[in-house]
């Protein structure tokens, strides 16, 4: 073994703070007359460790570097939203108004009512088909796999759109049924990828080693703690940062409708949709990508029906007690009912979902409506709608640059349940606040509460389309706070094998959304739409109350919030097992959220 200076030995034992793990070690010295002793040294730590209860206490947290991967990841979600709202935006007047409508351009002439039908019908199948996408992803095909499948077939549903919006096809009658076609395919191409893309580019960024926290220095000499949780959460902002630019699409396929035809509208997502599929294919080998592990859904519902006949606790499924209780021997271990009941808690979170969703929907619709019963001086009433992803994509940078960095130096704790409570209570506002604006324009002439509809001058109330931005700005916080964190949580609470399937329980939250507005979509009619947004606004802040209550102290899973307090999956009360650079483990309190 070669020599050790003693004095370095001295030093470590007076002053351990300038060096690593404390370990006994064997060492050799000269001009002396023992040959080897075991003395305790403090070992130089490596350059990246986990870091020490004191690096906790005083060194900043970063996110880690963004991966190639999670870029072009980014960006297919960037084209799979751009096909996504360049088509849904001109189908409404597509299916709703006649080709030879002089005032209205069309296609198919099937009304109002039965283009507000197929609309919802597309929206609850791209919301419901989410879930065959996850099982596909997880069970079988894996993600990668699945996202290029389900581009194929997205490609598929827009090119039958776009082949039978031509006016040949038009003339032969063959508008209705490529429609009809188109949106099934169409919307389960779209639920396959909406299901998959979120958890996709967090494998990206998925962190090899055990711990999710280590230490590093950087160019400046600055040692900092690089935090796995803070790379999740700016990926996911990165990547509903994309989206809503991709949003904007429907802001020119409404004016290639208006100036050349649906045709020429449907076209350019499709070129999209392709783009999406060549980096997918393109940057094959840039990609992490997980294998399937198998679907669980035959043992996950037979463990669930085991655990309700025994009380409606999952305990019960435990393979000990159905032997012990039943004399059953089961095919699962402990572990996948833990990962089951993780999996469950997690979903809890998403209950409020619908109750956002529906008021989130009213950008879309009943929004619409009311700009078109107002002063719009030239603005077509559609495109207002579009300050909803502008303010996103201006506000969102400026709290992941801002906000979060300013949090995280004052040690303020703001976990993803937070956010996304405060997202909920700004939607809140915005439905508030919409309900002002139609009460504004119900006292405005010169229809007043029937807009549009006296005589012997129908025209818009004396209202200026301009003052509902307010809404869209709200709406934009309410998103920037809630809908990243969620991407995030029902990523990092999953269990590896539910990955997928719980962003679809998410996704499908939708679907109840969908049913939701069709309940109550009676209410949407003057005078009542006054009394409809105040009933969706406090519906939202009881829901954010009900919610902020119930979740404040649920961190999930592996999760971790912006002042970087971290709580991973194995953890117990007196904090999770780290091992520091030496391979000693060591224990580190950890704080509840």
């Amino acid at each position: 073994m070669s020599p050790i200076d003693l004095s370095i030995v001295q030093v470590a034992i007076e002053d351990p703070s300038k060096y690593g793990s404390q370990r006994s070690i064997p060492i050799s010295y000269h001009d002396s007359s023992h040959s080897a002793e075991s003395v305790a040294v403090q070992t130089l730590p490596s350059i990246v460790h986990p870091p020490t209860n004191q690096e906790l206490e005083t060194l900043r947290r970063i996110g880690g570097k963004i991966p190639l991967g999670a870029w072009l990841v980014a960006i297919i979600g960037f084209a799979e939203r751009f096909s996504y709202y360049g088509v849904t935006t001109p189908l409404q007047n597509y299916i709703q108004n006649a080709r030879d409508d002089p005032l209205r351009h069309g296609a198919l002439g099937l009304g109002q009512s039965s283009a507000t039908r197929l609309s919802y019908f597309l929206t609850f199948l791209v919301y419901a088909t989410s879930f065959g996408g996850a099982i596909v992803a997880d069970g079988w095909l894996g993600r990668y796999k699945s996202l290029t499948f389900f581009a194929s077939v997205y490609a598929l549903g827009i090119l039958i759109l776009f082949i039978t919006s031509l006016p040949v096809s038009l003339n032969h009658g063959a508008g209705l049924g490529g429609l009809i076609a188109a949106i099934i395919i169409f919307g389960v191409g779209a639920g396959g990828m909406k299901s998959n893309l979120a958890p996709f580019i967090a494998d990206q960024c998925a962190e090899p080693s055990a711990s999710s926290l280590r230490v590093i220095e950087t160019s400046t000499g600055e040692r900092v703690i690089v935090d796995q949780a803070l790379t999740l959460q700016r990926i996911y902002s990165i990547y509903y940062w994309c989206g809503n630019v991709g949003s904007l699409s429907g802001v020119a396929t409404a004016l290639l409708e208006r100036h050349v035809d649906f045709w020429a509208a449907f076209l350019l997502p499709f070129c999209s949709i392709w783009v999406a599929f060549a980096l997918l294919v393109l940057g094959n080998r840039k990609f992490v990508k997980p294998p399937a592990k198998g679907t669980i859904l035959p043992q996950a519902m037979k463990a669930f029906w085991f655990g309700a006949r025994g009380g409606f606790k999952m305990d019960a499924a435990m393979p000990a007690a159905q032997l012990s209780k039943h004399q059953r021997v089961v095919p699962w271990e402990d572990t996948f009912i833990h990962e089951l009941k993780r999996g469950l808690l997690a979903c809890r979170v998403f209950l409020a979902w619908p109750i956002l969703l529906l008021c989130q929907s009213q950008i879309s619709n009943n929004l619409v409506s009311q700009a078109a019963t107002m002063e719009t001086r030239g603005v077509p009433n559609d495109l207002i709608s579009f300050l909803n992803p502008v303010s996103v994509i201006v506000l969102l940078p400026l709290a992941e640059q801002l906000l979060y960095p300013a949090l995280r130096k004052a040690k303020i704790t703001f976990s993803p349940i937070n956010r996304m409570a405060l997202g909920f209570l700004f939607e809140s506002f915005a439905q508030a606040y919409a309900s002002g604006i139609q009460h504004l324009v119900y006292t405005a002439g010169p229809c007043y509460d029937a807009p549009l509809k006296c005589a012997p001058n129908p025209g818009p109330n004396h209202a200026n389309v301009w003052v509902q931005t307010p809404i869209y700005v709200l709406e934009g916080l309410g998103e920037v706070f809630s809908s990243p964190s969620a991407y995030e949580y029902a990523y990092d609470a999953a269990p590896p094998s539910m990955k997928s399937l719980l962003q679809a329980v998410l996704v499908g939250m939708g679907a109840l959304a969908v049913l939701l507005g069709l309940a109550i979509s009676p209410l949407y009619r003057d005078p009542l739409l006054v009394v409809s947004y105040a009933v969706l606004s406090g519906s939202m802040f009881v829901t954010t109350v009900v919610y902020f209550c119930a979740f404040r102290t649920h961190g999930g899973a592996g999760m971790a919030d912006t002042s970087g307090v971290v709580h991973s999956a194995g953890e117990d009360k007196e904090g999770p097992v780290e091992k520091e650079s030496g391979g000693e483990a060591v224990q580190r309190s950890s704080t509840t959220l």
